[in-house]
């Protein structure tokens, strides 16, 4: 019973730390979506012309290599590694990132 509950409790933990990272994760990608496109202006036009899914097929865009190309959150859920940028997500990423200072 002490084990269940043990487990419960890790469950639920890691669960909040993957929900809290995921919307770390989403806010930059906002950030880093908006300074790419006050720096070269272009991709302006994809945004405003479909606002909801511009992402999928703009590749410059943070959602598009972080959230559909990145690890899948249930991945992140089980891996061992701890939720950091650097760790979770490849070193092209981590780089486009710290282009803006964003990482």
């Amino acid at each position: 019973m002490l084990t269940f509950i043990l487990l419960l409790i890790l469950f639920v933990v890691r669960t909040f730390h993957v929900y809290f990272f995921m919307r770390k994760i989403s806010k930059i990608c906002y950030k880093y979506d908006w300074k790419y496109i006050d720096e070269y202006g272009d991709p302006l036009l994809d945004v405003l012309a479909d606002e909801d899914t511009y992402y999928v097929k703009a590749e410059w865009s943070a959602y598009n290599f972080l959230f559909l190309k990145g690890p899948s959150p249930l991945k992140m859920f089980f891996s061992l590694k701890p939720l950091t940028i650097k760790d979770q997500y490849s070193k092209e990423a981590v780089e486009k990132l710290n282009r803006y200072e964003l990482n």
